[in-house]
This record gives C-alpha cells, structure tokens and sequence, in this order.
C-alpha cells in the first residue's frame, strides 16, 4: 500500500488513475490535503485532482460538485480518521442528502437537506435499516460480472443480477460509483456475468475483496477463459454476454444495462447468497 506522503504526491501530479482511486484512497488523499493547505486551497487541489482522474477516464462529466465537496467538509472536520470509521461508508452522503438533493448539485454546491454536514454521522434511517434487514432474507443469485478493454481487464462479485425485458433481451446489474469495472465497463462497452455454481463460493468471495490483485492477475488460478464480452470463469452455472445498453446513475450505485448478445446454462445448482452467506 502506498504511504500517504506517496499517494498524495502522485495525486497531485496527476499519476493516478480511476482504477486506482477506490474510496479509501479518496478519504486519505483528502484528509491529507487538509492538513496540509488552507482549506480553501485543499479542496481546490482535491477537486482539480479528481477532475483529471475523470477526464483520463473518459468520463469529464463523471465529476460532482456537492459529492466531491460534501465530503471534503466531512473529511477535513475529522481531527483523526480512526476517529469516525463511518467516513470508510461509501454511502455515509445519503445520511445527509436525499437522492433528489445530490442530483440537483452535479453542476454547482448545495447545501445538504437532510443533516448538516458535521461528524459524527447522524444515525441510519429507520426505513433503511429496516430495508438492508429484509433484503437479507431474499436469495439473490449470485454472479462475477467481468469486462475488457484493450490488454486491461477486471472482475467483481454481484448479487444483483435481474432480468429487465425479454424483446429486446435486456438485463440489469448495479456496481458502486466507484467501482473499478463500471470505469474499464465505460470504455469497453460490453460485459459478461458468470452466473456461479454452488461450488464456487470462494471464487464469489475472491471477486469481492478490495486488496486482490489487478488486472489479469486476480484471475490467477481461476479456471477462465476469454469471451467476446470479457473474462468468462469455468464452471459456472450459467454465462450473459451483453453489449452496454445504458448507464443510470442512482444513489451510490449505476444500473447497467446490457443488451444480451450471449445466453449459456448448465445444468449445475446456482449459488446462492441469503441470510449473510453463501448456500
């Protein structure tokens, strides 16, 4: 892992890409910063940072005004961050803003309508909590939904896979804004999900750790091979080949859509995940 000193230096010198800048490291680089400058200062590296990281991306538009500076504010207020872990919670903003709010504040800074922006974090709504409970007790099936562009490639754990239409042939998946295959999803325009196979509940959770390796490296004794839309793992129980269809934005989440070019089943039991485990 890069020092702090390491990782703001090549922030700042704009040698860092979207693969690299998960949420941790944005917390990091953005407290530095406000130990560092005058806080008016630091928040306008942060921002010119994070616009280089979008613009080399492809994605200039990607960048948020009241995003990127609601939560300069709460890092910056931060004396030390081991003090407020919440800041680590990609969706620690929707404590403070409705959904509504942050769509209307892409463009220009707006004040938070649901809490002021102070730590430590005002609890979780009721209905959220509530929600997250339920939803644990719905299976889901569970799949890895991989991507390729150019020599790069990438892979994630989703358990949010669903059919959307069937003329056209259209399905759905959600990855976190900040995901490192939503960025490589963007420029490749195309992904496959390996629907897996009950068997393979340590390759769902490989996919689902934040430190594996990048690139092709993450695949490495992972049975797999090359598809037309990306990465396809063996074994699984079943395999959706899509061609990007639309992107949304919502909440902390993008909802991909895919128009299905690739349809495969076996006759292996799906995974499952239900209850906070795997069956």
């Amino acid at each position: 892992m890069r020092s702090d000193d390491t990782l703001i230096a090549a922030f700042e010198a704009g040698q860092i890409d979207n693969t690299e800048f998960p949420h941790e490291r944005h917390v990091r680089v953005a407290w530095g910063l406000a130990q560092r400058y005058p806080r008016a200062d630091a928040f306008e590296r942060l921002a010119s940072g994070i616009r280089g990281i979008a613009a080399r991306a492809g994605s200039p538009g990607a960048y948020h005004e009241t995003i990127t500076r609601a939560w300069f504010e709460l890092i910056a207020s931060a004396d030390k961050l081991e003090r407020y872990p919440e800041l680590l919670e990609k969706t620690l903003l929707a404590r403070y803003y409705s959904a509504e709010r942050l769509a209307q504040g892409r463009e220009r800074w707006l004040e938070p309508d649901l809490h002021p922006l102070r730590l430590p974090a005002p609890a979780p709504t009721e209905a959220k909590a509530n929600l997250f409970d339920v939803l644990r007790h719905v299976p889901t099936a569970v799949g890895v939904l991989a991507t390729k562009a150019g020599a790069t490639v990438h892979a994630t754990t989703v358990s949010s896979f669903a059919s959307v239409s069937r003329d056209p042939a259209l399905v759905s998946v959600c990855l976190d804004n900040d995901s490192r295959s939503l960025a490589l999803l963007r420029e490749a325009g195309a992904f496959v999900v390996s629907l897996l196979a009950a068997e393979q509940e340590a390759v769902a959770t490989h996919f689902a750790q934040r430190e594996r390796p990048a690139g092709t490296s993450q695949f490495a004794g992972i049975p797999h091979h090359l598809g037309s839309h990306g990465p396809m793992l063996d074994t699984a129980a079943a395999w959706i080949g899509c061609d990007l269809h639309a992107l949304h934005e919502c909440g902390d989440h993008h909802i991909v859509i895919g128009r299905v070019e690739l349809a495969e089943a076996t006759d292996r039991r799906p995974l499952l995940r239900h209850d906070g485990a795997y069956h």
